[in-house]
């Protein structure tokens, strides 16, 4: 097998991209940038910009990890606490479009847990709980060595069991939920100061310091009582940036919430149930990502015919019946090189275009229809309005209904187009091949 996975974790302040190789267990190369939390479409693209950097068009599948509810069966974020910009933006979709191969979502706090039970602290466990600590508040529930995700993909949210009606404002709209009294925004709403200072002043003794610190612990302890009450997990791991501060200062904090879980968690064996720190650090999101997508590529290996996209319709050309595959994708030879359709849903469209050196589109434009380039290899220039852009690798642009645009090869030129649906709206004002003024 020739090519890796690419494994995206996107947290509330920054998103890491990771390029795990077959198989998965180290990440070979990665990237971090801030998260854009108002404009999740230029972040996408940033994402692809960074993932043409690490792997090239050597990538077999993609996974991402997103903080927060999210509807799998949609392929959407719901309402991200940390994300509210976020809530129904088309991820996977837009993804594939620019990159070009399938993407498949999953839960940060999962993909974290699914790392580190493959890979980590988790090796070995059968039922867990892993919590992660940082910004906000994620939770993941392992039980008989299977990840539990609900009915929608919204299980595990520990972040948001109410533990005070009357305490503090949660980004999820109610107020005292553990994410809004224990998490590094709370802790830092409650010092005045960033959670990391907070851990540092306490490991210098700041009274204040070390009692924000335990409130917050008690309130995690809350609700974590009641997770460890209804799942009797074998232990509990902590992962996420706040486990990784001091590990004397962190002890006032998890120390808090165990005596706040023993004193309220009901274990009719009486038995202890063990804090344990996640051993992989930022690594566990990203590798869980892309063993989540290595996972789904053996799914579409085992139909035995390419994958063309996890949310492919019933009705979409190609479509066998079986999740995950397809015919194989339909090539298209057109005068100036050729398109390769690898998606086509109710949604959106993906091609793979090929345009030869010394070539060009039409300068035209569509009525209705948006689509974006992602540009992989190749030289040439991209008439946009009255632009014209210099044709590279990573180069991302979209492409609004009613702009005149040309791709004009000097090189071969290939990028990925993904659009609205496809409709007879073109309008080309300019064509080499004797189509000009055509609908």
């Amino acid at each position: 097998m020739n090519g890796h996975f690419l494994g995206i974790d996107i947290g509330g302040t920054k998103t890491r991209i990771g390029l795990v190789r077959d198989p998965p267990g180290q990440v070979a190369a990665c990237s971090t940038i801030p998260t854009l939390k108002d404009d999740p479409g230029t972040m996408m693209s940033r994402i692809a910009e960074q993932a043409a950097l690490l792997a090239g068009g050597d990538l077999l599948f993609v996974g991402v990890g997103l903080p927060g509810p999210l509807d799998l069966k949609a392929r959407r974020p719901g309402a991200l606490p940390n994300l509210p910009d976020w809530r129904g933006f088309p991820v996977c979709e837009t993804l594939e479009s620019l990159l070009g191969v399938p993407v498949v979502m999953e839960n940060d706090a999962n993909v974290a847990a699914l790392g580190e039970m493959a890979f980590g602290a988790g090796k070995g466990l059968a039922d867990f709980i892993f919590v992660t600590l940082g910004t906000g508040i994620g939770g993941a529930v392992i039980a008989g060595g299977r990840l539990v995700s609900g009915a929608r993909g919204g299980a595990g949210e520990i972040g948001h069991i109410q533990v005070d009606p009357g305490g503090p404002q949660c980004g999820c709209g109610r107020k005292g939920c553990v994410e809004a009294m224990a998490s590094g925004t709370a802790i830092e709403r409650a010092y005045g100061r960033p959670a990391a200072e907070v851990f540092a002043l306490a490991l210098e003794g700041d009274a204040k310091a070390k009692e924000v610190l335990t409130i917050a612990g008690r309130a995690l302890g809350a609700g974590l009582a009641a997770a460890v009450t209804l799942l009797e997990p074998e232990t509990v791991i902590f992962g996420g940036g706040m486990s990784e501060s001091n590990p004397r200062s962190l002890a006032i904090y998890i120390d808090a919430c165990r005596q706040e879980v023993e004193k309220r968690a009901y274990l009719p064996w009486r038995q202890e149930i063990p804090f344990i720190a996640a051993s992989l650090g930022a690594d566990a999101p990203v590798l869980g990502a892309a063993l989540l997508a290595r996972t789904e590529w053996e799914k579409s290996r085992r139909c035995g015919k390419p994958v063309r996209s996890p949310g492919l319709s019933p009705e979409a050309p190609g479509h066998t019946g079986a999740a995950g595959c397809a015919d194989e994708p339909r090539v298209v030879v057109k005068p100036w090189g050729e398109e390769l359709w690898w998606a086509q849903t109710s949604s959106y469209v993906g091609k793979r275009i090929l345009v030869r050196s010394g070539h060009s589109l039409s300068l035209q434009y569509h009525v209705k229809k948006m689509e974006t380039m992602f540009f992989v290899s190749g030289t040439g220039i991209l008439v946009l309005g009255e632009q014209q852009v210099n044709i590279r690798p990573g180069l991302s642009v979209t492409i609004r209904p009613g702009t005149r645009h040309r791709v004009i090869a000097v090189t071969d030129v290939v990028f990925f187009e993904g659009s609205t649906p496809e409709v007879d709206d073109v309008v080309r004002l300019e064509d080499a091949y004797g189509r000009a003024g055509h609908k």
